[in-house]
């Protein structure tokens, strides 16, 4: 049962910064023009008076509504004043591609629009799904802030009160290896992970933030850290101009950044074409998928007074755990050879567990399955403050991901691991993304590293060809730019040579190359392997001895 205890409205730690840090930035455009500069106090400001305009436009406490605003500062703006009136922000990634984004305004059917021209356009083209949406307001991005200025009615100047079980935001999951879901964010987990950002990554109040991932940019208010939000376009990361964003966090003096490896790999690159360090800046945080570990130890090396960090979690739950690119670069031969990336010590207050491997829901209560012995390879399951109770509308989903072992709930992160000798969480790959072969079970991040050391290689993908549940394994090779096609039989062989010494009881017959490796808008590093296995089963099946090793 909930607590029904009056908790802190996370639009109060925004009232809370503008007191105690009231001249300093709130957030800034390294764009010129992009938007006017606010400090803490002004963005307070602004947020009330938003607050107010919504609510002259009919926006209430318990209104469910659809944001479709650009990321950065409308975003974080319109975010917080739902919040100070209590009503529920809905933030789809657009990235996911538009079948899916609008199959997630259809299942959450919000009542209220608040958006950009273009996303009240796709409305009227798509009217099926924004049917139960019945108040709109209409974003213009260079005449917004005026216009909520020139309302004259005020709120009483505090937030919205809350209990730690209501509703604050539905967030959704990108959907990379399924069906994206809408997660039910109360103001208790908000804070909670508020919390765990202070007291886990030492970040503090007057810090300046690189904000690559807007999302991400929601906490910073709430922290009294300014974000900085790039010249770039967030939903295509492999897109950004390196020099730019290290131009940057020079010019801006950032101290954190959160980004997913493909930026990280990027400000390395600008900065070692002109032999530059960042020694200003504290901790990057590498997330969205694994990072290589030579990756990890060259940015160490630019942030040459700072930390590589890799936090591990979702946006069910985070974060979980997180590692660092010390215990990384003492892995760094172990993660070569297969055995896992190193996600790191569960953060205090989470608990961690390895539970069988399977897609049926666990039983809870006194039938829930038994934990794996240390060392032995299941799902990652995790308790805490920190994870989410529930999908939004999902009572399926949430009944398949969630389970109580008779004292503790726990989310099923849908990710395969286990706990190596030192007490490291170790990953292996997506669940959906493991492939059972005739000669057993084989996992992504067993197989993929091992081909990712190849010179001439620059990643991979493992996946299953064949129509039923046991698959022939395939590797999907993309290779590196400068590469000529005349040694692609030698990197053939020299693949199935290392895959044999690692996997001697294993037979990979299918090694083919693709261009470019479908991945993720948002981070521009989850590949979509399971959209390669279809389009490759096709492929192999009807014309199977082209693609045979020989």
């Amino acid at each position: 049962m909930g607590d029904n205890s009056p908790t802190q409205n996370i639009a109060t730690h925004l009232g809370i910064a503008s007191k105690i840090s009231s001249e300093q930035t709130a957030i800034i455009s390294a764009k010129a023009g992009a938007f006017q500069t606010r400090t803490f106090k002004e963005l307070h400001e602004d947020v009330k008076d938003c607050a107010a305009y919504l609510k002259s436009h009919g926006i209430s406490k318990g209104d469910h509504v659809l944001l479709g605003v650009k990321p950065g500062f409308q975003l974080i703006l319109i975010s917080f004043a739902l919040f100070f009136l209590g009503a529920i922000p809905i933030i789809i990634d657009p990235g996911m591609g538009v079948r899916a984004f609008l199959k997630c305004i259809k299942n959450t059917q919000p009542s209220a629009l608040i958006g950009i021209s273009l996303m009240h356009l796709i409305g009227k083209f798509f009217p099926n799904s924004f049917k139960s949406i019945e108040n709109k307001v209409l974003v213009r991005s260079k005449h917004f802030l005026k216009e909520i200025k020139q309302k004259k009615e005020r709120l009483i100047p505090t937030p919205s009160t809350a209990v730690e079980e209501d509703l604050a935001a539905i967030v959704f999951t990108s959907g990379s290896t399924g069906v994206p879901k809408g997660v039910s964010y109360t103001h208790q987990l908000f804070n909670s992970q508020i919390n765990h950002l202070k007291n886990n990554f030492g970040i503090q109040e007057g810090e300046k933030d690189l904000a690559t991932l807007p999302i991400f940019a929601l906490f910073n208010p709430a922290l009294g850290v300014t974000s900085v939000i790039p010249d770039m376009n967030p939903r295509k990361p492999s897109l950004a101009d390196g020099k730019k964003i290290v131009r940057t966090i020079q010019e801006f003096e950032i101290t954190t950044a959160f980004a997913s490896p493909v930026i990280g790999q990027k400000i390395y690159t600008a900065c070692k074409s002109k032999n530059l360090t960042l020694p200003k800046v504290k901790r990057v945080f590498l997330a969205g998928a694994p990072s290589h570990p030579s990756l990890v130890e060259k940015l160490s090396n630019i942030i040459s007074n700072g930390t590589v960090i890799l936090p591990y979690g979702a946006t069910e739950a985070l974060p979980i755990s997180a590692t660092n690119h010390k215990d990384v670069k003492i892995l760094a031969e172990d993660i070569a050879k297969g055995n896992g990336s190193c996600l790191g010590k569960p953060l205090r207050g989470n608990v961690v567990r390895i539970m069988p491997t399977t897609f049926s829901p666990f039983e809870s209560g006194p039938n829930c399955p038994k934990e794996m012995d240390k060392g032995k390879v299941g799902e990652i399951c995790v308790s805490g403050s920190i994870v989410s109770k529930e999908y939004f509308k999902m009572p399926g989903a949430t009944f398949d991901s969630k389970f109580n072992d008779g004292k503790l709930n726990f989310h099923r992160m849908g990710d395969l691991g286990y706990f190596d000798s030192q007490g490291f969480l170790r990953f292996l790959g997506r669940k959906v993304e493991r492939i059972l072969t005739p000669d057993g079970p084989l996992e992504t991040e067993r197989c993929e590293p091992i081909i990712n050391a190849i010179e001439g290689i620059s990643r991979s993908a493992l996946i299953g060809i064949g129509l039923g549940q046991t698959k022939q394994p395939c590797i999907v090779v993309e290779l590196s730019k400068d590469v000529k096609k005349n040694i692609l039989k030698s990197i053939k062989k020299e693949i199935h040579t290392s895959l044999k010494i690692r996997f001697p009881e294993h037979s990979f017959p299918y090694v083919v190359f693709e261009k470019s490796l479908p991945v993720d808008s948002r981070h521009n590093a989850k590949i979509h392997r399971l959209s390669l296995s279809k389009r490759w089963t096709k492929k192999v099946l009807k014309k199977p001895s082209k693609y045979l090793f020989s």
